[in-house]
């Protein structure tokens, strides 16, 4: 059974050209090279509330994962970080 981490970000203190350079550069090349990775998208609000879903094949390896995902120092904000199994796909 899949499993997804799911991320709250605050981005308000970063110019958007800085997020969309460390989400591009950092964030989504991270999350796809952690074992287990099948799909993950990134998402953000007009007040720059960003929430981030990245699949794994299976619990221990989005736990395990869980660490490496969180934002590099400078970066934005991690109000919530949680592990949730995936009920359904469409």
């Amino acid at each position: 059974m899949s499993h997804a981490v799911v991320l709250q970000v605050n981005l308000s203190d970063l110019p958007q050209g800085e997020q969309d350079q460390m989400l591009n550069e950092i964030v989504v090349p991270n999350a796809k090279a952690q074992s287990g990775f099948q799909k993950g998208i990134w998402m953000r609000t007009t007040d720059n509330a960003g929430l981030g879903v990245i699949v794994f094949d299976t619990e221990k390896n989005a736990q395990g994962a869980m660490s490496a995902l969180k934002p590099p120092p400078g970066g934005p904000d991690l109000p919530s970080i949680t592990v949730y199994e995936v009920g359904a796909e469409a």
